[in-house]
């Protein structure tokens, strides 16, 4: 019996940050009850552990650990597949404060009895850890100071988990994988080169270097690990730990190794808010299969697959003129009501979202009621809050039991009611938008990063300092913005058949630009191509005259995005692709910014700028009859102003 125990494989779940990025979320309830895509994160970490192999789990609670208790023995009682064979133990103290303390705690207690897997409460995986168990074994047998073997997860360089998080730059040796070198970066760090040390070269036959490794805050650990905690109480966090190996090696006779997960297993720590962003999208893009919505894995058939990535609860009510877009997840009992759209959003149970209400990269809790007329973009809102009509919400983060006034407009603020005079305080975290960084007091140094808030409206990618723009006729448009400028295309052209009301098709417009990630000033461009490729032209007999009355017609939708001098030049631009790729506008670029000029959306120094560019940039334009007619029209016309002056 005692040797099935030793066989057993234990791992250690840190169920602390010890730090406050996700305040105040995580002021009232552990991380480890944090929904993520409308499971709770402990449920994702428990399951994984089963799948892997593992069969005693030890959850190190230092603040909230009664709550955790509730939970894991609610989930025994209603026999949720990993208690049948997972053992959890739960450890709370209420003196530990890092990371460091805790492996000092277990060395102390005694709760490790040898190799085990070493991870965090924020770590979401499908990896097989019995298997990178027996690799790390493998290794001690060739390197008895073998002490920890570092997991991590090799993605695209542009991967948004790499993006918003902290860089890692490894130097390892390229024959048995040992470290040589671990160093992160901040994000957005500004470095633009990095030290190796001499000896790692000259010391090894073969060294590589990887920066496009996701660290999914996982290693497999010696029995040698929690000693070490104890001999060094510099050891203050993992980071520490890898450091204080590497440098003083010979000292400690201890070494690191890492290993990669394979192409189909996937692995992400949630460390702040754009990190716990990605990966509710990737749960719902079946990234980390087997733990998965459709396969039940902690539903009883209670979610009904739609297409595009969205899952609705068999109870919820849509209405009949509400859209989802894609990636969408909706909880029990909630209700959306008269034409609101939903895109890339968690909506929880018991929610009311009222009529045009656009949600875009944003996660709804429980029991929120979201009134008419509201836009909900990139914020996370926690359970019980109300936001009344007509407000704008970016960027925010609302803890619960909150009410937003009537016609709020936040930008990236942070919002917690106290009660004290019956008065609801608002609590911003800076006056600038989201990008939180350098407000963290967590003592594991890590920066405070939250929800981007709107786009931001910066020159123009097609005027003429973009490099992008000499390649503009023959690069191809990425898939999202076709799918924009398509659906622009359909709105625009079911409006002007159908005399819809311009301020209609602007919130059309908003919502498929949300949905798609689509930036301001692509918005403007595609806004302008939308309306020049619009079924009615190619058509029509008369092109000139019906581009006249388009131009007449969707003015006010014109006017809401070009009304600035980057947002003119892409709307020139958005003409000039259109003039080379519409066949019914070829030989017509002159009498379209002919129309342009004289309904003053565009105004002669951006047009002759514009003209400029052209001859710079070889466009096929250029020499167009018309356009050299209408700007040798447009000096004329100059000329007899400043003469009439």
């Amino acid at each position: 019996m005692e040797n099935d125990k030793e066989n057993i494989i234990q791992a250690v779940v840190i169920m602390d940050l010890f730090n406050n990025n996700f305040e105040p979320i995580s002021n009232k309830n552990p991380m480890g009850l944090l929904p993520v895509a409308g499971v709770p994160i402990i449920d994702y970490v428990l399951e994984s552990l089963v799948s892997g192999g593992v069969g005693e789990a030890i959850l190190f609670c230092c603040q909230d650990s009664l709550q955790i208790k509730d939970h894991v023995k609610k989930c025994k009682e209603n026999k949720v597949p990993w208690s049948i064979t997972l053992d959890v133990q739960i450890i709370s103290s209420d003196t530990c404060q890092t990371m460091g303390d805790v492996m000092r705690e277990i060395d102390a207690a005694g709760l490790v009895r040898g190799y085990f897997i070493l991870l965090g409460i924020n770590s979401i995986t499908n990896i097989n850890f019995a298997a990178l168990l027996e690799q790390h074994k493998q290794t001690c047998k060739k390197d008895k100071g073998a002490a920890m073997t570092l997991v991590y997860k090799e993605v695209a360089w542009q991967h948004p988990l790499l993006s918003n998080d902290k860089t890692l730059l490894l130097a390892v040796d390229g024959r048995n994988h040992k470290i040589l070198m671990h160093q992160k970066y901040k994000p957005k760090s500004k470095e633009t080169s990095v030290s190796l040390p001499l000896e790692c070269v000259l010391q090894h036959s073969e060294v590589k270097l990887h920066n496009n490794l996701v660290d999914a805050n996982i290693a497999i650990c010696s029995p040698s690990v929690p000693p070490l905690f104890s001999d060094n109480f510099d050891f203050q966090n993992r980071d520490d730990f890898i450091h204080g190996i590497l440098i003083n090696e010979d000292i400690l006779a201890s070494s690191l190794y890492y290993t990669m997960m394979k192409e189909t297993q996937y692995g992400a720590a949630i460390t702040n808010w754009k990190t716990y962003q990605t990966v509710c999208w990737d749960i719902l893009h079946n990234w980390v299969y087997p733990l998965s919505i459709e396969t039940d894995s902690f539903y009883k058939n209670t979610f009904m697959y739609m297409g595009r990535h969205i899952f609705r609860k068999t109870n919820s009510s849509l209405s009949r003129s509400c859209t989802l877009v894609e990636d969408v997840l909706v909880g029990a009992k909630t209700h959306i009501s008269d034409m609101s759209r939903v895109s890339k959003s968690m909506i929880g149970n018991n929610c009311t979202i009222g009529n045009h209400v656009i949600i875009h990269g944003s996660h709804i809790m429980n029991n929120v009621v979201i009134k008419d007329n509201c836009q909900i973009i990139n914020s996370f809102i926690n359970d019980n809050c109300i936001v009344e009509m007509n407000s704008n919400l970016e960027g925010v983060v609302a803890s619960d039991n909150v009410c937003i006034e009537e016609g709020s407009n936040l930008k990236g603020n942070i919002l917690v009611e106290t009660i004290k005079n019956d008065i609801t305080l608002k609590k911003t975290s800076s006056e600038s938008g989201t990008e939180w960084e350098n407000e963290s007091s967590g003592k594991e140094d890590d920066e405070y990063v939250g929800f981007d808030e709107e786009w931001s409206n910066s020159e123009s990618c097609y005027s003429s300092d973009s490099s992008a723009e000499s390649s503009l006729p023959d690069s191809p448009i990425p898939e999202d913005t076709n799918i924009f400028l398509q659906e622009v295309i359909d709105s625009l052209a079911r409006g002007y058949e159908e005399n819809l009301k311009c301020d209609y098709l602007i919130l059309e417009i908003n919502s498929s630009r949300y949905a798609y990630n689509i930036q301001l000033h692509e918005v403007n461009f595609f806004v302008v191509r939308a309306l020049l490729s619009m079924p009615i032209l190619e058509d029509t007999k008369s092109v000139l005259s019906t581009v006249k009355d388009i131009l007449k017609y969707f003015r006010p939708v014109i006017s809401n995005y070009i009304k600035t001098k980057s947002s003119i030049m892409d709307c020139l631009k958005a003409v000039e692709d259109s003039c080379i790729k519409n066949i019914w506008l070829d030989g017509k670029a002159g009498q379209i910014i002919h129309l342009l000029y004289e309904a003053d959306i565009v105004d002669e120094d951006s047009l002759l700028e514009w003209y400029e560019d052209l001859k710079e940039n070889e466009s096929p334009l250029k020499d167009q009859t018309s356009i050299v007619k209408f700007f040798e029209w447009l000096q004329e016309a100059s000329e007899e102003s400043e003469d009439s002056d």
